[in-house]
């Protein structure tokens, strides 16, 4: 008899923690992703800020051509 009752045993822990490792796995998901999303917004702006700065180099040496003439 004792035997039939462990066997249910399994099933009552695993009801427990396969939920809680499902969660924990979305969350760790949830997290990687917000931090893809961050990192590349933050490339996108560095990108913006070299092609300003190769433009204003671009606008002072038309300038400087432009005195030098």
């Amino acid at each position: 008899m004792a035997v039939k009752k462990w066997k249910g045993s399994y099933t009552v822990e695993a009801s427990f923690i396969v939920p809680l490792l499902i969660g924990v796995m979305a969350l760790a998901m949830r997290l990687g992703i917000a931090l893809y999303v961050e990192v590349k917004n933050e490339k996108e702006g560095e990108a913006v800020a070299d092609m300003w700065e190769v433009e204003e180099f671009y606008k002072y040496q038309m300038i400087k051509e432009a005195v030098d003439e």
